[in-house]
């Protein structure tokens, strides 16, 4: 009966969540944004209640009304002044932008009310209701009806009202909804009021049953993203079921373990268990054609100067050897947490997927390092490594989910992780010690004692070195291969897959080294003391360290150590202490540089600060100087101009044999065959709509397909994607698809990557310099791309970037090439260039072409065979173009007309009808 009725009261817990979990879904629908500033708007709530209701003693209903108009305020400025701004920028960037509010208003009540403890007047009545036999409180069972009611509101409001429709119309299509007179910018305004609102409410009625405090009223935020991820975020139903279903288990989980001495944390940490399975499950090895990919932050070359650095190295010693032992202190921690950020520039900044885990991650590395010592007495070296390979380890577990979720699906699901590590070992008593933390042996080097307190300078001059050598390595990892294959990845992974790079062990590799380097980092900052206390590495603090990399520059190497003078105890918070301020205005200041560095401009403070000093360089010097000056092209291990030729590439035929693909219940293709044989262009041809795209998609593993693919015999139906590129089978994409963070030169050399695992070893050491194979070198010659070796894609003209693309496809001397679209876009000469290149692909390399294209006087004028599709299915299979020029059911799909027609058309009309 008692867990029963712990199982009853989880109900009201539940209902909780669900107010705050639709005010998630709400948002999301109108606007696309996982706003996990939901949390702090609960928080606001609560402490707005308390103030008028309990401090002032305001009547209740006034109370209840003015807590739903601030959060119906602050939902309207936050889309207005952030949200709408940043509409442009990537999924990863807006979801930094509510981290940086979430982290904003925490501080502001921080400051406000310090962490203590504060209780407001209960609203309901909290009398006991017996349900036969099992007693529980009236204010939950209020509030699980209160759940239920909004739930239903919400569901028939947006189900069966004008503005519900409106709001489903513009999550489905911003552009259509926008063209019926409807403004997106509206309804995403009303939909964050309102879903702002239901989050302070949610702080209202939370006052009813627990204490205030900061940090824990802005976690309410964790359990609801979980119910509105198991909901899709856009069921409320699911939404309600999902939150319900998460109060109750934690309700009992709370039983249990106090029933039976289980470790403490479980309630926390299973519903996100749970969550990232359904997750891992339910997600996609392959992003979808219709996958956004935006403008990341940029990144760096990588490239170091090395003058400059050892001569900062050297002044940074110097300052240390002279600071007092607080400023010492304070260095090492700013040094320290520079590594962890460096980590996040790894993982987040070179690989694209947002971890929000990484201090927690660490600290699991350090509590490793401190078990390893205190349980067995290993040596401090020893402990150090083993810390940093579990730290490994639980990086390749965090990037599992990487493989099947993105981005900020994946956000959450680290998110998720994160929380479940704190709660089942760093928050857990029975394992790391009560508030008085775990003793640490002192640290030593190789017989060189490093003991903080009794060499400060000491430490701090080792933790600078292990920044160094943290710095050269990813620098070197930025300019090798492996970094290309990371930004590659981040820049778009389909286009990535298509070239034979292997996605999924790109991103492990991102995690599993970012770990590691947590590890390093958080494992520094845990041996400055005499005791650890494993409970202050907590979510908002892992939070913490990657919006302070956001705010230096996720993608620069300078980025972490910039940011890092943000976070508690560093150099920044040891400047405001002098100025006779608290520290605790230091988050205030670090929420504020990520809210203003995300709006104008989300490169961070490094780049720019780099930009602002290039245009000064500029406007007194309008002639490049030599520090402006790109660097040097790495053409050392390009062959000579003299003794590149077209070699015939290895003799593939294509075989595709009644391909048929299906999504749910429609066939988008259907039993389609046609035969690419190498030296061939075989066009592929149909109006919009016919299924074109998809059968390149079916050949080349980005969707699942019924039939036969054969390659030079071998069937290769159940190979991935990555691997039939590395067999000979290359494409393009209708969009070019470009890796927007590397040059032309770098696109080339991904392209005729040879996929050697080693190189994500070897490139931490010695990179090497960008080496383009014969073929990219030759493609880039036919293509007239070498003038463009260093410019970024975003510096190109559309034609341009249309060679590229083909040349990066043809870098690796592929046998048979898919080509989607090529000339889309291009003008009537650009397109016979086009069509002479393409000519020369086929009859001085050898290589089979199969060319998808609307542009008929081009495929009619390159192709040797033609097949034409129309709604999925094949009209013409391998035809001439002579043939396909005049023949009745191309015309018939082309024109419109049915074969059956009695008006004929005139002589001649045919072909100009095909040929216009």
């Amino acid at each position: 009966m008692e867990i029963l009725r712990f199982a009853l009261l989880g109900l009201g817990i539940g209902a909780l969540y669900t107010v705050c979990t639709q005010g998630l879904v709400l948002i999301y629908r109108a606007s696309g944004v996982v706003n996990f500033a939901q949390g702090a708007f609960v928080m606001t709530g609560a402490y707005v209640y308390y103030e008028l209701g309990t401090v002032r003693e305001v009547a209740m209903p006034i109370v209840l009304l003015v807590v739903i108009a601030v959060g119906g305020v602050l939902g309207l400025l936050m889309h207005r002044l952030l949200m709408a701004p940043l509409r442009h920028a990537s999924p990863l960037v807006r979801a930094v932008a509510t981290l940086g509010v979430l982290a904003l208003l925490q501080s502001v009540a921080v400051l406000r009310y310090t962490h203590s403890l504060v209780s407001a007047d209960a609203i309901l009545p909290n009398g006991p209701v017996d349900l036969g036999g099992v007693v529980v409180t009236e204010d939950r069972m209020i509030l699980f009806g209160f759940g239920l009611v909004i739930t239903a509101v919400l569901w028939v409001v947006y189900r069966f009202s004008r503005f519900g429709r409106i709001t489903t119309a513009v999550a489905e299509n911003e552009l259509a909804a926008s063209a019926t007179g409807h403004s997106p910018d509206v309804v995403a305004t009303v939909n964050w009021a309102v879903g702002s609102a239901l989050a302070t409410l949610t702080g209202a009625l939370v006052a009813q049953i627990t204490v205030l405090e900061p940090s824990q009223l802005a976690a309410l935020i964790l359990p609801a993203l979980a119910a509105a991820l198991l909901g899709g975020f856009s069921s409320f139903p699911m939404a309600l079921v999902a939150a319900l279903g998460i109060g109750v288990v934690q309700s009992m989980l709370t039983f249990l373990v106090a029933q039976n001495g289980w470790w403490t944390g479980w309630p926390q940490a299973l519903p996100f268990i749970v969550v990232i399975i359904y997750l891992v499950l339910r997600g996609r090895g392959v992003p979808l054609r219709s996958h956004v990919f935006d403008r990341l932050p940029a990144v760096g070359t990588g490239h170091i100067a090395l003058v400059p650095l050892v001569m900062t190295s050297v002044v940074v010693t110097g300052v240390i050897l002279v600071l007092s032992d607080e400023w010492v202190t304070a260095m090492s921690v700013t040094l320290a947490n520079a590594v962890v950020g460096l980590s996040v520039l790894l993982v987040t900044g070179y690989a694209g997927q947002l971890s929000l885990a990484q201090y927690i991650i660490g600290a699991i590395g350090a509590f490793i390092s401190v078990k390893l010592m205190n349980a067995f007495g290993l040596p401090f070296e020893l402990s150090f490594l083993g810390g940093i390979a579990g730290a490994m380890i639980i990086g390749v577990v965090l990037g599992a989910p990487a493989l099947r979720t993105r981005g900020v699906n994946l956000a959450v699901t680290t998110l998720g992780i994160a929380i479940a590590l704190y709660a089942l070992f760093l928050a857990n008593t029975q394992l790391a010690g009560s508030t008085d933390g775990v003793p640490v042996t002192s640290p030593t080097l190789f017989g060189l004692d490093l003991d903080p307190g009794e060499h400060p300078r000491r430490y701090a001059i080792a933790v600078l070195v292990v920044l160094l050598v943290t710095v050269v390595a990813l620098a070197n990892l930025r300019r090798g291969r492996a970094g290309r294959r990371l930004l590659a990845v981040r820049s778009n992974e389909r286009a990535a897959l298509a070239l034979g790079i292997d996605v999924y062990v790109a991103k492990l590799y991102a995690f599993m080294v970012a770990a590691g380097i947590a590890a390093v980092g958080v494992g520094l900052v845990a041996f400055l003391n005499e005791r650890v206390v494993f409970a202050r590495f907590d979510v908002f603090t892992s939070i913490s360290a990657t919006t302070a990399t956001v705010v230096g520059g996720i993608g620069m190497l300078l980025g972490p150590i910039v940011g890092a003078t943000l976070l508690s105890n560093s150099i920044g918070s040891q400047f405001i202490t002098q100025w006779g301020a608290a520290d605790v205005y230091l988050p205030l200041v670090g929420a504020v540089a990520v809210l203003v560095v995300l709006v104008t401009g989300a490169d961070g403070l490094v780049e720019h600060n780099r930009q602002m000093l290039a245009k000064l360089r500029y406007r007194r010097h309008p002639t490049p100087s030599a520090d402006d000056a790109r660097p040097e092209p790495d053409t050392a291990e390009e062959p000579q101009r003299a003794v590149v030729v077209a070699e015939p590439v290895p003799p593939r035929a294509l075989e595709v044999k009644d391909l048929t693909v299906r999504f749910g219940g429609v066939v988008a293709v259907d039993g389609i065959d046609l035969t690419v044989q190498p030296g061939t262009v075989h066009g592929l041809i149909g109006p919009n709509g016919a299924g074109k795209t998809t059968v390149i998609d079916a050949v080349t593993g980005f969707v699942a397909a019924e039939g036969v693919v054969v390659l030079g015999g071998e069937d290769i139906r159940r190979v991935s994607s990555g691997r039939r590129a590395r067999r000979g089978l290359a494409r393009s994409f209708q969009s070019g698809e470009l890796f927007e963070d590397l040059t032309v030169r770098e696109n080339l050399a991904v392209g005729c990557d040879d996929g050697a695992l080693r190189r994500y070893l070897t490139d931490l050491v010695r990179p090497g310099r960008v080496a383009l194979s014969p073929a990219a070198v030759l493609a880039a010659r036919e293509f007239e791309l070498e003038t463009l070796y260093d410019k970024r894609p975003d510096s190109l003209s559309f034609g341009h970037r249309r060679l590229v693309s083909i040349a990066r496809a043809v870098a690796s001397a592929p046998s048979v090439l898919l080509l989607d679209e090529p000339a889309a876009g291009l003008d009537e000469q650009g397109a016979r260039e086009l069509a002479h290149l393409i000519r020369r692909l086929a009859e001085g390399w050898g290589i089979g072409v199969l060319l998808v294209e609307h542009n008929l006087d081009m495929v009619l004028s390159v192709c040797d065979e033609i097949t034409v599709m129309a709604e999925g299915r094949c009209l013409v299979t391998a035809a001439p173009p002579a043939v396909v020029r005049t023949h009745p059911d191309v015309l018939s799909a082309y024109v419109g007309e049915s074969r059956g027609s009695d008006t004929e058309p005139h002589p001649g009309e045919e072909e100009q009808t095909l040929m216009s």
